[in-house]
């Protein structure tokens, strides 16, 4: 029990005396020094009742505190132990390397937390992000739209039959991949991006009437970079055949 917890309150009655915080009776009903002197007061009590005690020296003498410690002193060199008068050893807890580790570990906590908020804050926007794709999609609305009719290489490596599209400004083309020239009817449609893998593969293509392969395409949906296209026909029986090259350039 502190001694703040025993005192009773001051009276605030008008004109009422103030009662002391300490007196003679008060200390010795609660045994104020010898808690003093066991080191169990708080810090704020044990400089009141030093405070009171200069006021009062009196009170000292009476308790005969200086033959006390003499005999004290006497007793112990009796018994051979030396007598310790320096300072009580400080608990551990209450070290300054004790506040110093614990101020340490306290900003080091702190680091983690924003490291981890950091972490956690960048994996909600790719998680949004993600979400976002997941709900609309990678591709862009096309603006416009664009029919662009492309006879195919009839040799690989020519490199002179191609479109270019751009992703800055989304298109829908509607590529027309005149097929006159091939005697097959179905045909299979291979895209490759240029150094990097495979990227499309259209399956079961069928000529119109004009001879004529129909592929349309946002141009938003294309990475930038030059894709190169293979055509292979595909006969009743027997392994495709390649039949047309064209490249795509995206921008």
């Amino acid at each position: 029990m502190s001694v703040d917890a025993i005192i009773p309150a001051p009276s605030t009655r008008p004109g009422a005396p103030m009662r002391p915080r300490f007196d003679r009776k008060f200390v010795d009903e609660h045994r104020i020094v010898e808690r003093y002197l066991e080191g169990m007061l708080p810090l704020k009590g044990a400089m009141e009742l030093e405070s009171w005690c200069r006021q009062h020296p009196e009170y000292l003498e009476g308790l005969k505190l200086s033959e006390r410690a003499t005999a004290s002193l006497r007793l112990l060199e009796a018994t051979g132990r030396p007598a310790d008068l320096g300072e009580p050893k400080t608990p551990w807890w209450r070290t300054l390397y004790c506040t110093a580790g614990l101020s340490v570990v306290a900003i080091a906590c702190l680091v983690a937390c924003c490291a981890v908020y950091g972490k956690y804050a960048y994996q909600r926007g790719q998680l949004r992000d993600a979400r976002l794709i997941a709900t609309q999609g990678a591709l862009a609305p096309a603006g416009t739209e664009r029919s662009v009719r492309l006879e195919p290489d009839h040799a690989p490596g020519l490199g002179t039959a191609g479109v270019t599209v751009t992703r800055s400004n989304p298109e829908l083309i509607r590529l027309l991949l005149a097929m006159g020239y091939s005697q097959g009817t179905a045909f299979r449609l291979t895209v490759d991006k240029r150094d990097q893998g495979r990227a499309l593969v259209v399956e079961n293509l069928l000529e119109d009437s004009n001879g004529d392969l129909r592929l349309a395409f946002n141009s938003s949906g294309l990475s930038p970079g030059a894709y190169d296209v293979r055509i292979e026909s595909l006969p009743p029986r027997g392994a495709p055949v390649a039949v047309g090259w064209f490249r795509i350039e995206a921008h």
